[in-house]
Order: structure tokens, then sequence, then C-alpha cells
């Protein structure tokens, strides 16, 4: 007679997750567990933040995962369901399978979600807090639900800021390639970074300021820095941006080029060279690994209606406070507000044909070139407005929009091109993410070469990457077309190369 259906679960929390430092085919593994229903085997997930093999950089992998050395038997025939799910167990993305599952087997699903699905596109559904909710459920027998064990598992990714101040003396007769290096000290006294400056004279990047940092550990990635200037006057001109937490392909940053070049930091130096003394204010960010890891709770063979009971008395600890705040307004829906009644305006853009109100404020907090006209004596500065003659209307539209909300509406192709471009004019990197993710969902034989030349006219490494491997996965349909033929013509030194990876792709196979 069937005793009806136990059921073993595990509810994994991974916070800090947008920080995990995993390359392609690196794995975050969550506690062990087991319970007397599986007869003794032991369990865990695997999940790959930037998935586990090449054709899955884009994705993240997630999967069922066997112990090695757990006992017997030796075949374990098991179904299951893995989930990403809200902190309230609403599920966001869901997927079931059956498997017998050897000694250290794992099974599940290579491309179980996008990853801009779960950094970017809907990052509040799926990281609160920027905590992931991985849920897992294992069962053997089918009927109703007798029992249920469940386990609650918590892992912390560690993460360090640190902001110093590099100051470099005598910044105008440092010399082409001359490093200028300093040592930053952790609380404890131990050496925890190095920071180098040194500017470039070779003919292709004449002029260019490279920032090197370097931690002292190699357990710790760098994964976010800002680097400002501290003018004369005490204000901070963002000079140098990045955050390497949502590409597909980690980099670990270790040079930072700034936007401004030593000709125009000496030009004007009484504004940047109080005393001929540059001072740069680094915010750093590092992953540091794994700080915290542990099956934190757990309910073992509990009749199904005590399950319920327990979940219902957690969760309505939490109601009161949870009924109130979904009825505040957020601060994105404020900033929005804003904008919508124009309350306060003091500066326009101005496109040939119409004059769009905006703030100051949210410009320069929103865009480092922004803040540059607005903090500096140029005319921008001077005259309350800022020409964007080569944009349309409503680009500048949707480009205020996401500036006060975050949010882009109605995104279309062609609108998506338009705002890469303006997130790319003024350094608003979201937005440059947000649209080249749009457009890569689109990708066809039929459009991949637009989608290349914007990306080889951008300098966008990461984007024309993924379009060449699309190019040379589709070879017969986009080398074939009239497209091909008209890049041949406009641009053959972009075709040179793509021939060129084709030449290396396919001498690597023989």
């Amino acid at each position: 007679m069937n005793k009806g259906r136990q059921e073993y679960t595990i509810t994994w929390f991974i916070e800090n997750y947008s920080y995990c430092w995993h390359n392609n085919v690196e794995k975050l593994e969550s506690p062990d567990f087991t319970a007397e229903g599986l007869e003794g085997t032991v369990w865990c997930l695997s999940l790959y933040p930037r998935g586990d093999n090449d054709e899955s950089r884009s994705k993240i992998s997630l999967f069922l995962q066997r112990g090695v050395l757990d006992g017997f038997p030796e075949n374990m025939p098991v179904k299951f369901k893995l989930s990403f799910r809200t902190p309230d167990g609403s599920v966001l993305i869901s997927r079931e399978s059956q498997h017998t599952f050897r000694k250290g087997e794992g099974y599940g699903w290579t491309q179980f979600a996008q990853m801009d699905e779960v950094l970017l596109r809907r990052k509040a559904d799926f990281l609160p807090q920027d905590r992931l909710c991985v849920h897992c459920i294992i069962w053997k027998d089918e009927g109703n639900i007798q029992s249920v064990t469940q386990f609650r598992a918590v892992t912390r990714i560690g993460i360090r800021h640190i902001s110093f101040l590099h100051i470099v003396e005598g910044f105008s007769s440092l010399k082409p390639n001359e490093k200028k290096t300093i040592q930053i000290n952790s609380p404890s006294g131990d050496e925890f970074l190095s920071s180098s400056l040194h500017f470039s004279d070779d003919s292709c990047c004449k002029g260019k300021i490279m920032i090197e940092i370097a931690p002292s550990s190699t357990d710790e990635t760098l994964t976010k820095c800002k680097i400002s200037i501290l003018d004369g006057s005490g204000k901070l001109i963002e000079c140098s941006s990045v955050d390497n937490r949502f590409k597909c392909i980690r980099e670990d940053i270790k040079k930072l080029p700034l936007f401004l070049t030593r000709t125009v930091i000496v030009n004007r130096k009484g504004e940047y060279l109080p005393d001929d003394k540059l001072s740069l204010l680094c915010d750093c960010t590092f992953s540091t690994g794994i700080e915290f890891d542990t099956i934190e709770n757990s309910l073992h063979q509990l009749p199904l209606v005590a399950v319920n009971l327990i979940s219902n008395n957690d969760q309505n600890k939490d109601t009161y406070a949870a009924e109130k705040l979904s009825a505040c307004p957020s601060a994105l829906d404020d900033f929005k507000t804003i904008y919508n009644d124009l309350f306060l305006s003091d500066i326009e853009l101005k496109t040939k044909t119409k004059s769009f109100p905006a703030h100051k404020i949210v410009l320069c907090a929103r865009s480092s070139v922004f803040k540059a006209m607005l903090t500096s004596d140029m005319k921008e500065k001077i005259m309350d407005c800022i020409q964007v003659d080569d944009m349309e209307n409503d680009t500048v539209q949707q480009l205020l929009l996401f500036l006060y909300s975050d949010n882009l509406e109605n995104l279309q192709w062609e609108s998506a091109i338009k705002l890469y471009y303006a997130g790319d004019k003024y350094n608003i990197e979201k937005l440059k993410v947000l649209c080249s993710s749009f457009l890569l969902a689109s990708l066809s034989s039929s459009n991949a070469i637009e989608l290349l030349l914007l990306a080889d006219k951008h300098n966008d490494s990461d984007l024309r990457k993924f379009i060449e491997n699309f190019i040379l996965e589709h070879e017969e349909e986009v080398f074939g077309s009239d497209e091909w033929e008209k890049l041949v013509e406009i641009n053959p030194q972009l075709v040179s190369r793509t021939m060129h990876l084709k030449y290396k792709r396919n001498k690597k196979g023989k």
C-alpha cells in the first residue's frame, strides 16, 4: 500500500549574490544536506553564476548534486524540482525532472536562467537586498504529501568596501610610464592593496592616465571601482567608473583609464592641480569569497499540517510591516513624480525642436559626463542648458525617464540603439547594459551586421565578442546576405577581423 509522499526540501539563500566572483565553469555549492528517508544519501545544490560551459556564458546553470562518499545505495532514483523564488515563496522560475543519481553525479539545467534577467531586468524580483533564493524539492513516491523535511541554508559572499586618496605630488613633471605607487593598509595594519598611476606616451593613447589597483590577497577580487578628482575647491569630479558584476565574462579590474588625459588636466592646472598635486578619491568594492555557509534551520519529517502552521506563524510576524510598506511609494516612484510634475526644475535639455526641463542634481547623480558639465566652468553650467541636437525628442524623453525612474518603457529595436548611444555618450553604464541585452535578445542573421557595427563604433568589446560568436555560428546565412556585402564595402577592417577569428577557430578545431 502506498504510504504517501515524503518531501525533502532545501531553501538556499545566497547573500550578496551580485558579487559572485565566479568565472565561466566555476561553481558555488550549498551546504550538504541529508535525511532518514533519503537512505543516508548526501545532497547539495551546485550553481554556476556564469554558466557551466562555453555555450552558457550568459546563463545561470543549476544542478542537484549527489555526494561522492555517501554510502548506499549505488543508484538513487528521485524526482526533483528546482526553482528561484521570492522571499514569500512565490515561484519565479521552476523546472522539474526525474533522474537516477549515481554517487558524485549532478543533474539539472545548464541554461536554467538568463543572467541579465536575474541581475538587471528583474533584479527587484530575483534579488531583493541582493539575496537570491534557490529552492529544491526531492521526492520518490507519489500520492498525497504525508510528511515534509525542510532545510534552510545560507551562504554569504563577503564584500569589503574601501575608499582612499591617491595623491600624486608634482604631477605636471611626471614622465611617461613613470609609476607613482601608494600602499593602503587594512584596519589591522596589514597591507591590503597597492594603487599605481602612470600616463602613456605611445601613438595610440598618448597622455592616457591609467590607475592600477591590486589587492595583496589573491582571494579578493576588485568588482566595482569609481575614481574621482578632488579639485582645488573641494568638489569631486568623476573620471573613471567600472562595475563588473553584470558581465557574462568576468574580468578582474586591474587597470582603469581616466576619462581625462594628462594634457586636459595640465591645461586646467588651476582647477585640477592645486600646488601641482593631483588628488584622486578611489572608491573600491572587493568580493572576498565565502564569508558564511551553513544549514541554519531544519524541520525533520513533520506532518504537512504542522509545517504549514510553522510557516504561517513565521509569515504573520512580517505581515503588518509588509502591508504597510507595500502602500508606501518608493524613492524611485517619488523621483518619477518629480519628473512628471516638472517640480523645481533648474536645467533644460534642448534638441533641435524641443526643450525638456530637468534637475541638475539628478543628472549629476546618474551621469559622470553631466556631472562634469555642470560642476565645471563649461557653458552648460553658465547657461543652465545642455544642447542635445544629436538626439531625437523621443530619445531624450526616454533617457530622462530612465534617469529618474531606473526603468525603460516600450523599448523597441530602434529606440534601444538610440538609447545605447545616449548611454555611451553620457557614461550611463546600466542604460547601455539594458539596451544591449534587449538588442541581443532580438539578435538574428538579418540584424547581426547592424549590431556588430554598433559594438565596433562604441568600442564595446563584450558586445562585439557575443555578436562575432553568433555570426560564426550562423556564417552561411550571414556571409551570404546583402548586409555582409555592404559591410565589405564600408568597413573592410571589421570584415577582416571577423574572418581572422573564423580562421583561428577553424585552425583550433583541427
